[in-house]
């Protein structure tokens, strides 16, 4: 199958493995290279205990009269097999993989009748190329959901539950007849009914299950659900049978009936209108199950393989990072690498191995966007209890659609102010979404700063188009202005990358959604829909009739991600000191103000210090020196660094001139780079260094060879040299070799110029529309210039093994 847009599915090693390697005061047993590993262990650890003629069954065939273990024998046969083949899948195996192929084979003939191993082949269809005979397949098994479900009541008997709603163990082809033994249900074989169901129904040209069906199934698991007492929101195995064991509440069984609902309420929304804004909504059964849940999550997380599955399925369906405080997907991905066996399985067999790897690796699943959960703290809009939710499924929706155009499954987060800025960055956008004024407090508004200037992109979206809560952003005193006070509001023109440079181009759009943004001059900071409401079309997923909102949606994503360049969940560009590690050196740098926008970029420097800390012991102190002021001086006491950027046209004066060069003169080192790319920055700058030190500013100092100091600075060599995707549609020439020009004194390079951005890609976010060096190598170069300049040029000889590998950014 042929994806219609272009994502990279790998991870991006240089700045993910790197940024996981130097990232401090996060203790973790599981990072995402362990967990990739786990899985791939996991995988050769199941084709091994594949067997060439029945697969991963323990029976040679199917045997309906059956009536020992439910779960993998008998009238469940066929369910060690599909679930093997549903990890593997879930994991990243190709269907045409030669060792995975006959199993999948083999599946798509078996008549299966056990509802557990039912609803777990149902699972493969959506992983499978969309054919006339997959669509099918699940055509067939949509059927057997439908016509399996139990429709009418037991026979009146004291002590027998009601089993409308649910499912049997197994499908005897027409549950509305009663058939001997037949009677059975519970919740645990019934949430494969309602996920085999599920999975059929994302199968493209499926016809989904009438409305009925899911209302039928919403009310039995909400009238099973404890409504009173302790355990308000909590289910047990069943409700109202003859067994007291049963009756007890399961931690199993909460995780399941919650997931359920988050189906039903999927299917049943669709049928609601949200063209006006209320209020947030909100379900009291779904609610109450996420309560009972955060208090509840360790019973489940310690290593209950088949508990963990359900834990996934809430934690993809709500968005949910936390359940209580605990980061469900980091805490649960610790314990299984902490726990997995030689072989590579967990627990010894195929269930909970497959349980594992799907909780691994669809959890891990690159998030598209977070949508931000807030309260309002005006008084007069204390009735709005959900003032974020007035479309409750719009990001669960539109990521869903993003998926299906990449071929990709993406995850979605609800998040909050209450964790710390970098938590946030698990997405590359941050979704704010309401219809009334937005009244962040000020130590919110300092978070969301800090998101924004370690790359993050806010976008917020006007719910039913609400002037008020537009003006509480853009505003004299809105949230936006108050965030960053020296840059503007602007419509985005129509020229801007968003709306030609990425998957969808606005001028074929028959509505062009207005877009007003705010930009430090490299990248946009915030971008507001006032008026088109992205949310109402992507909560009622009229991705026909609103095709321009999802389009939009899209390049939104690619532009925050350049061009889709995603991260798994568990990577971040963040990087913060190590507190264990003792630098050897100390340096001083200088970060000079000079022009209308000299630092656009803060955070870039605040993680290069703590590269260099953590990698090289290197103590790397920054400091913002006024120009002309005389400050700027080399030597010990002085700066042994200098970084000059901007994204404007500037003049120095006299004395700004010869403060520059009297400190190159003095041993100093000076860094000049264009901060985006910038045109009017590059060529101010060029005019200014030729009459400082002499020389054509079209030609700058001689372009330093990839060979040459400082980028073979030993234990830090860079090997390869990337630039972004929208440079490299902007420049000419050789685009593997570094531009970055040198400046002699006194037999040493002291002047480094780049036209081509670093300072956007000190960040180490990727972001569209930079002409520069991609994050990787735009960091690996900074990095070698100030070990250069922390040790005057010359290298240092090693005399112990660093506390941290120095592994190159860029290879």
């Amino acid at each position: 199958m042929t994806s219609r847009l272009s994502i990279p599915r790998a991870v991006t090693i240089a700045v993910g493995v790197l940024s996981l390697l130097l990232s401090a005061g996060r203790t973790r047993a599981a990072t995402p290279e362990q967990v990739e590993a786990a899985l791939q262990k996991a995988k050769e650890g199941l084709y091994a205990k594949m067997d060439k003629e029945k697969f991963w069954e323990e029976i040679p065939k199917k045997d309906p009269m059956d009536n020992g273990n439910a779960s993998t024998k008998g009238r469940q046969w066929g369910g060690l097999t599909s679930i093997a083949v549903y990890a593997l899948l879930a994991s990243g195996e190709n269907h045409q993989d030669a060792r995975l192929k006959p199993a999948i084979d083999w599946v798509k003939k078996q008549d299966i009748i056990g509802n557990y191993a039912l609803g777990l082949r149902a699972q493969i269809w959506p992983f499978l190329p969309n054919s006339p005979e997959v669509r099918q397949l699940a055509l067939k098994d949509r059927e057997y959901f439908y016509r399996g479900l139990h429709q009418v009541p037991v026979a009146a008997k004291k002590g027998d539950a009601d089993r409308i709603g649910f499912y049997p163990y197994w499908f005897n082809n027409d549950s509305r007849k009663m058939h001997p033994g037949d009677n059975w249900w519970d919740l645990s074989v019934s949430q494969y009914g309602v996920l085999g169901m599920w999975a059929c129904t994302q199968v493209e040209g499926v016809e989904g299950a009438p409305g009925e069906y899911w209302a039928l199934v919403d009310k039995a698991w909400k009238g099973a659900q404890y409504r009173e007492g302790p355990d308000v929101g909590a289910w047990a195995y069943q409700r109202g049978g003859k067994n007291v064991e049963h009756e007890k509440i399961k931690s199993t069984m909460t995780a399941a009936g919650v997931a359920t609902l988050f189906i039903t309420q999927d299917f049943l929304l669709g049928y609601t209108k949200f063209d006006v804004c209320r209020g947030g909504a909100n379900n009291p059964w779904i609610d109450d199950g996420l309560a009972w849940m955060d208090k509840h999550i360790g019973e489940i997380l310690n290593g209950n393989h088949y508990g963990m599955y359900g834990v996934e399925r809430i934690g993809v369906a709500s968005g949910k990072k936390y359940f209580g405080t605990v980061d469900w997907y980091q805490v649960g991905a610790d314990h299984l690498v902490k726990t997995q066996g030689k072989d590579g399985s967990w627990g010894g067999n195929v269930p909970n191995t497959c349980f594992a790897m799907l909780f691994l690796s669809r959890g891990r699943a690159p998030v598209v966007m977070n949508k931000l959960e807030y309260s309002l703290n005006d008084p007069n809009n204390a009735k709005i209890k959900l003032p974020w939710a007035q479309r409750p499924r719009d990001v669960a929706n539109f990521a869903k659609f993003a998926g299906k155009q990449v071929e990709q499954f993406f995850n979605w987060q609800v998040v909050n102010l209450k964790v710390a800025p970098d938590d946030l960055h698990d997405a590359p956008i941050l979704y704010i979404s309401g219809s009334l004024p937005l009244d962040f407090n000020a130590g919110e508004i300092a978070k969301l700063r800090e998101y924004c200037e370690a790359g993050g992109l806010i976008l917020f979206n006007a719910d039913c188009g609400d002037p008020a809560y537009v003006q509480s952003i853009i505003g004299p005193k809105g949230i936006g202005r108050q965030m960053f006070p020296k840059y503007e509001f602007r419509d985005l023109p129509a020229s801007h990358p968003i709306f030609t440079e990425e998957v969808y181009q606005a001028k074929n759009w028959t509505t062009k959604p207005r877009l007003i943004g705010m930009s430090n001059g490299v990248r946009e900071l915030m971008l507001i829909v006032p008026e088109a409401d992205l949310g109402r079309a992507w909560q009622t997923r009229s991705e026909k009739t609103k095709a321009e909102d999802y389009q939009l949606g899209i390049n939104l994503f690619f532009y925050a991600a350049e061009k889709g360049n995603v991260r798994l969940r568990g990577e971040t560009h963040i990087v913060n000191p190590n507190p264990k590690i003792q630098d050897v050196k100390k340096m001083k740098v200088a970060r000079i103000m000079a022009g209308d926008n000299p630092d656009p970029e803060p955070y870039g420097w605040k993680r290069l210090s703590a590269i260099l800390h953590n990698t090289a012991q290197v103590g790397a102190t920054t400091e913002a020196v006024m120009l002309g002021q005389g400050k700027l001086v080399a030597g010990p006491a002085g700066y042994q660094l200098a970084h000059w950027t901007g994204t404007t046209k500037f003049k120095l004066t006299p004395q700004q001139e010869d403060e520059i060069k009297k400190y190159v003169t003095a041993g100093g080192t000076l860094l000049v780079d264009a901060a985006g790319g910038s045109s009017d920055f590059a060529e101010a700058a060029e005019q200014a260094l030729a009459k400082i030190f002499g020389g054509d500013p079209k030609a700058i100092g001689p372009i330093l060879a990839p060979d040459e100091q400082p980028y073979t600075w030993p234990g830090f060599k860079i090997a390869r040299f990337d630039y972004r995707k929208f440079a490299r549609s902007r420049l000419s020439g050789k685009l593997a070799t570094p531009r970055v020009r040198g400046i002699d004194q006194a037999g040493k390079t002291r002047v480094f110029y780049s036209r081509e951005d670093l300072t956007g890609g000190l960040l180490g976010q990727p972001c569209d529309g930079i002409i520069g060096y991609d994050p990787a190598t735009a960091t690996a170069i900074a990095r070698n210039i100030a070990l250069y300049a922390a040790h005057d040029g010359r290298p240092p000889r090693p005399t112990t093994k660093p506390a941290t590998a120095p592994t190159a950014v860029a290879k």
